[in-house]
Order: structure tokens, then C-alpha cells, then sequence
């Protein structure tokens, strides 16, 4: 058989995801607060764009100049659209080629307001600055962020350190720290690291060790109380064997531990109340990330006719085209510039214009499905959590004709006001649990009944898995004792008997 090379020509479908439609599918992911972020970035690279945001303020310049003009133009005139005109092409051309300035005989009048660029760089190239490096030191101070444990610490060792070979050591034990304050290197690897021996570190660790955060350089649970204890002077007899044996401590054995100190049970109790007030990961306060600001993207009100649904105007952005620029381009007007230009003004007003459309079909569909969720849940919000229903992704999918997936998409970053408070959109939806009345209800629904018997259980006597299964089980939901367990997990709930060791702790303090 012999192959020969050929042409065919067929018709066939594909599914192609052009980056328009990645796109959409990316606003229907985004909130209110990551669309602002997104349209700011399209109005720097669109001239089409007018980006009107609630949180973006204006410059101050651009405000002053708008406002002066509209108080001193008649209504008339200052409604009235800017033309483009060939006068103004031409200012504008002589602006950019530095032409204007240098025939404008008013240019020199004022000498003193003026400022030379030079003067601006004086000292920069001196002190071995590049000229375009920002030396403002407001500025720079403005823009760093809060102080790291590592830096707080070095900070400290410079100022208490003066031997030349200890502060090596200290910058060493400095850099092994962890972000619980910990020491998170042995003490071995750091004096093959200096060339020294481990007496040497073990010398300069005691001496940073009273450094700020109490308990940092520690090196275990024990020692970080430990050094707390030293610096605030309660470290007595008690406190030393109460440290000494924390394993003691954990199981809730008060009169073991008198017995190992000598001393009266209340001794040891008072000891457990200033253990209680040290802080046993004392580098938390400095490695702490930054709040993120979440802000509702749906409210939710109570209307006359029952619950009002709409999106939250006051973050949700809005983008409008520039119609001056649009109108030009559609008439056909071509710039000097060439074809080129005139090619990109064209793309960019079609981008403008299909980013809008899908701006608006994204809060559109935001909208329907907040509202078919709301519609399902009207119950929740009327009576609480207790009232939730089970609600899968399709249920809704097929209620608002939709795809299960673009369901998905959409609520899986949204934030929900409502007069109970605010929840995560995707928290709605909940699993169906087989009730004895032959309906369902809602897996959240039932977390939220086991968390309200756990705490309603008797002091210093917790209910047992079985037993929380068992009530539950009396209210009419049929549960086994490792769907209790896998609940009270996820609760954050601890077992029986560590409810039980606690409860016995608090009682002793």
C-alpha cells in the first residue's frame, strides 16, 4: 500500500476558548472589590475606558480643574461636549515636542515658582544614589511595611551586642528564628555555621534571650514560660517543677504536681493562672499577614413583600466608553499617526465595548442566582441557622436555567449582607440528611444543633459522641457516632475527654 500526501477539506465544531471568553468567565469568579481592581488596570491600557469606581478618589488637581471650569463656564457651555479640533491637535503636539513652553512668553514670568529638575537631584549621584532612585525619606518610611521579629531583634542586638564576635553568633541564632519565636536551628548547626564552639553559643543565647518578645530564642514550650517567668520575677519553687513537668499539667493531675513541689493544690492552681497570662508563641505579633478588607457583594433587606435582593452599589464599579473618542472612531476619522493607530483605537473601542457587555452580564447573572439562593433560604433568614435547607449547585443551576458549573463560578467568592450578618455566598448550600418524618434537612443545620448541645452539656460532664448521636437522634435525624465525631472536627469541638480535662483545670484555677 502507498501512502501519497493529499488535501480534504472538511467542516467540523470545536469549542475554542478565545481570550474574550476567558475573560467573562474570570468576572464571573471576581467580587466587587477584585472587578475595581481589574477596571482600574483596563482604564491605564484603554483610552476608551472611564473607569467610575466608589472607592477611587480622584486627584486633586483633576477635581480643581473640573470644578473650576464648571463654576466658571454658563450651563451651557460647561455641559457642552469638548470638540477635538485642529488647534488642539496642534497644542497638543507642541506640548510633547517641548515647544509650547519655550514660545509661551508667560512662561518665565513667575521665577520663583518654578523648580528645576537639577535642583531636584542635588546630592543624589554624590552619595552614590541613582538619579531616578526615590530617596524621599517620608515616602520611603510611608511605603514600608510593619517591622518583622527578624528585624526587631537584629535592631535590638545592634544596640545591646558590641563584641564583634558574639553580635556574629547573635545575627546567626537572629536568622534561625521561627515565626513563633522559636529557635528553629539546633544549636550545633549554628556553631558549624560561626566556627565556633557550642559553649559559645549557648553563652550569647542566654544574653538574647532577654531580649523583646519575652520567651523569643526559645527553644521548647518549657523554656519559652520559662524565660517569661524570669523576666516578670515569679519564677519560685512552684513554677519550676509546674514547667518541669507540663506533661503533668496536661492531663489535669493538680495533686500530682503538689505533691512533686511540696505545696497545697491552691499554689499550684496560682501558678496556672500566670502561666495562662504568658504567651507561649511570642513572635505571632510580629509575622502577623495583613487584614484583608472583604466587603458584601449582595445585600439582602427585608422588603413589604418579603426579601429584597440586589447587588452592593456602593463597591461595585461601573465602566462607561468615552463616546467623544468612540464617535470619532466610528466615523471613520483617521489619525496622522497612520493605519496603525487607527487599527488600535479601533480594537480598543471593541474591547471597551464587549468588556462592558460582560460586565453587565456578569451582574446580571450574580443577581439571578443571589436571588433564586435567597428565594430557597428564605427560611434561614427568618429563623436562623437551624431553618437552613439542603441546597445543591444544581438545584439552582436548574432553577435559573444555567450551568451547574457557572453556578459555581459565581458563588464561590461572593459575600452575602443580610440582617442576620454576613456569610459567604457557597455557605447556603448544604447536604440533605435523612430525617425520621421522611424529608431532609440540612447538614449545617444539624452541625449547628450538635454545637448548640455541646455547649449546654453539663459542667466537668461532657456528652460522649454516642450520646450527642443520640439526641440528635431524638430531634428526628437519623446520625451514627462517626458522623458526630467527623462534625464535632469540623466544629473545632474536642473530644469528650478533653472537654472533661478542661472543665477540671478551669474548676482548679
Amino acid at each position: 500500500m502507498q501512502l501519497m500526501p493529499s488535501l480534504q477539506v472538511k467542516q467540523k465544531q470545536s469549542l475554542v476558548m478565545t481570550p474574550q471568553l476567558q475573560q467573562a468567565i474570570k468576572l464571573l469568579q471576581m467580587t466587587n472589590l477584585d472587578i475595581a481592581a481589574f477596571l482600574q488596570e483596563q482604564a491605564l491600557e484603554n483610552p476608551f475606558i472611564e473607569f467610575d469606581g466608589s472607592e477611587d478618589v480622584p486627584a486633586l488637581s483633576d477635581t480643581a480643574s473640573s470644578d473650576t471650569a464648571s463654576s466658571d463656564l454658563p450651563a451651557a457651555e460647561a455641559d457642552a461636549p469638548l470638540a477635538t479640533t485642529a488647534d488642539d491637535t496642534t497644542l497638543d503636539r507642541d506640548m510633547s515636542e517641548g515647544a509650547a513652553i519655550a514660545d509661551d512668553p508667560t512662561a518665565h514670568a513667575d521665577v520663583e515658582n518654578r523648580y528645576e529638575s537639577a535642583s531636584l537631584d542635588y546630592g543624589r549621584e554624590q552619595r552614590g544614589v541613582p538619579a531616578d532612585t526615590d530617596w524621599d525619606a517620608l515616602a520611603n518610611l510611608a511605603e514600608t511595611g510593619p517591622e518583622s521579629l527578624v528585624e526587631f531583634v537584629l535592631r535590638q542586638i545592634d544596640l545591646t551586642i558590641f563584641e564583634a564576635r558574639d553580635r556574629v553568633v547573635a545575627y546567626a541564632l537572629a536568622e534561625a528564628l521561627e515565626p513563633s519565636g522559636w529557635l528553629g536551628r539546633p544549636l550545633q548547626d549554628i556553631a558549624d555555621v560561626c566556627g565556633c564552639d557550642v559553649a559559645e553559643v549557648e553563652r550569647v543565647l542566654e544574653t538574647v534571650q532577654r531580649l523583646e518578645p519575652e520567651g523569643v530564642f526559645a527553644r521548647d514550650l518549657a523554656e519559652c514560660l520559662r524565660i517569661q517567668a524570669r523576666e516578670r520575677d515569679i519564677l519560685d519553687p512552684v513554677m519550676i517543677v509546674v514547667l518541669d513537668n507540663l506533661d503533668v499539667l496536661a492531663n489535669g493531675d493538680l495533686q500530682q504536681l503538689a505533691r512533686r513541689a511540696s505545696a497545697e493544690t491552691e499554689d499550684i492552681a496560682a501558678a496556672l493562672r500566670l502561666i495562662r497570662e504568658m504567651n507561649p508563641k511570642p513572635g505571632e505579633a510580629y509575622e502577623a499577614a495583613p487584614l484583608r478588607v472583604h466587603a458584601p457583594d449582595v445585600v439582602v433587606s427585608a422588603g413589604p413583600d418579603g426579601w429584597i435582593v440586589d447587588l452592593n452599589r456602593s463597591t461595585l464599579p461601573s465602566l462607561t466608553i468615552n463616546e467623544t473618542y468612540a464617535a470619532a472612531v466610528t466615523n471613520g476619522r483617521r489619525n496622522k499617526a497612520g493605519e496603525a493607530a487607527s487599527q488600535f483605537a479601533a480594537d480598543s473601542l471593541g474591547s471597551a465595548r464587549w468588556l462592558r457587555r460582560a460586565l453587565d452580564q456578569r451582574n446580571s447573572t450574580t443577581l439571578k442566582i443571589a436571588g433564586e439562593v435567597v428565594r430557597r433560604q428564605a427560611d434561614f433568614l427568618n429563623e436562623g441557622l437551624s431553618a437552613l435547607k439542603p441546597l445543591a449547585l444544581k438545584d439552582v443551576a436548574e432553577a435559573v436555567g444555567m450551568h451547574e458549573s457557572t453556578v459555581s463560578r459565581v458563588t464561590s467568592g461572593l459575600l452575602l449582607s443580610t440582617p442576620k450578618g454576613c456569610f459567604p455566598l457557597k455557605s447556603l448550600f448544604s447536604v440533605s440528611l435523612a430525617t425520621d418524618e421522611g424529608d431532609s434537612k440540612a447538614a449545617a443545620a444539624v452541625r449547628n444543633m450538635i454545637e448548640a448541645i455541646v455547649a449546654a452539656e453539663p459542667a466537668g460532664k461532657p456528652y460522649s459522641d454516642d450520646a450527642i448521636a443520640s439526641m440528635v437522634s431524638d430531634k428526628g435525624v437519623k446520625l451514627a457516632r462517626r458522623t458526630v465525631a467527623k462534625y464535632r472536627d469540623m466544629l473545632k469541638i474536642p473530644s469528650s475527654s478533653e472537654r472533661r480535662r478542661r472543665a477540671r483545670l478551669e474548676m482548679a484555677v
